[in-house]
């Protein structure tokens, strides 16, 4: 008998048959149930800041900072209620700015930015996307404790209130994600970008998934987005199916803890044990291209046994990802080279190079993809465009014996791994 399982690909499905001898867990967060608050419930009582109404007037330049193509913010739900509180103020919708925090990722499309703000939006308000490389694009505030040079976003800098706006889910090194990361990746310089992603920086023992306190890359992030000041914030959890399950608003920093301490109750999953192959897989957007579809394997490196087979289901509508990324993976043949090179290359766009080479050192990686024009060196990882055949090939690299674990939506989770390996 087989155990069937669905993995999210892309917008849609795949389902996998699991040998039930095999099947040791199938490893999922709770799924949190739709919130009957409202984004407007939020705002009428927002977390240990006024309303915003309350710190705005009709003179206000206000900057709003959104979340971009790869992340599953609900923004054109989210953006309304914001605008209509400044409306009531009358504020110039020319004061009003709408900026993209790309971070180190492309622009948004003109389409794309329609589909994720929408045409009335696009047509009333000044919106741009975030350019982290162009100087003349940034304003200097001075450096952080760690030397993280504050270079951020000009609009930003000189806006009279800013509000931030994204979703809060695990983050592979920065413990959560939304709240500050806004500001610092968000709307700030290379050279920032750079630094707060350091080797340095990422090879603590503390910058993880699901950790916040003594995690330098956040409180490095921290320091900036108090530096540029943050008057509000709006932050949503979303459930599997990008439900709004809860919403936080009010001030940075308590807002978005109180954000965190909902989803935790969720996304920690206890692991009996580890596996010799693991399954993980994530959906669009987040395996919009093979460096977003990354986070899954490094879910998965936590709960897959030293030599085991990590099978990575991801779509890549978008190809690699960044350029720096995709140079580096296609000319390595080896995890050390691909280790060294990212080394004697590093840069922000090129973290989860670090990370890999670091994963295939003690474990082998199989991409299933429909997008035929990755490929790797087959000493690297090898794809396919099949999950069930990879299954297979993963069961004749460890044994017909090998146990087995599944991890849909894994960057909806942080495991509790109670086997150490």
């Amino acid at each position: 008998m087989d155990h069937m399982i669905n993995l999210p690909f892309g917008t849609q499905h795949q389902a996998l048959a699991i040998p039930h001898r095999n099947l040791l867990q199938l490893l999922q967060a709770q799924d949190p149930p739709k919130s009957e608050q409202t984004i407007q419930d939020a705002l009428e009582t927002p977390i240990s800041a006024p309303r915003l109404s309350k710190i705005i007037s009709p003179q206000s330049k206000v900057a709003i900072l959104v979340s971009d193509i790869t992340r599953p913010v609900p923004t054109e739900r989210i953006l309304p209620p914001i605008l209509n509180e400044l409306t009531k103020e009358n504020v110039n919708p020319r004061n009003i700015s709408i900026i993209v925090a790309t971070g180190l990722h492309r622009k948004n499309t003109p389409t794309e930015l329609r589909t994720m703000l929408g045409e009335p939006i696009i047509q009333t308000y000044s919106v741009s996307n975030h350019d982290a490389i162009d100087s003349t694009n940034l304003k200097h505030l001075g450096y952080t404790t760690r030397g993280t040079p504050i270079n951020v976003n000009k609009i930003v800098c000189e806006a009279d209130i800013r509000v931030v706006t994204g979703y809060i889910e695990p983050h592979e090194f920065a413990g959560f994600t939304g709240g500050r990361k806004s500001i610092l990746p968000g709307v700030a310089g290379i050279d920032a970008i750079n630094h707060n992603h350091s080797i340095e920086m990422l090879s603590h023992p503390k910058a993880r998934m699901g950790i916040l306190s003594g995690n330098p890359v956040h409180e490095d992030m921290m320091e900036a987005a108090a530096r540029v000041g943050i008057e509000f914030l709006v932050n949503v959890v979303l459930n599997s199916t990008h439900q709004i399950a809860n919403v936080v608003a009010g001030n940075m920093e308590t807002a978005h803890l109180t954000g965190v301490k909902f989803l935790e109750q969720y996304v920690t999953v206890d692991v009996t044990e580890k596996a010799d192959i693991v399954i993980t897989s994530s959906g669009y957007p987040l395996d919009f291209d093979f460096y977003q579809a990354m986070k899954a394997v490094m879910t998965a490196e936590t709960v897959v046994k030293e030599g085991g087979v990590i099978i990575l289901l991801a779509e890549c509508r978008d190809g690699y990802g960044p350029q720096a990324f995709k140079k580096l993976l296609t000319s390595s043949a080896t995890p050390q080279d691909l280790f060294d090179m990212t080394q004697a290359n590093y840069r922000a766009d090129v973290d989860h190079c670090l990370f890999l080479s670091r994963i295939l050192k003690r474990s082998d990686v199989i991409l299933v993809t429909s997008n035929p024009e990755i490929t790797f060196q087959p000493s690297l990882l090898t794809t396919s465009t099949s999950l069930q055949k990879a299954l297979e090939q993963a069961i004749v690299m460890t044994s017909r014996s090998a146990t087995i674990t599944a991890l849909p939506y894994a960057h909806r989770m942080i495991p509790h791994t109670l086997d150490p390996d």
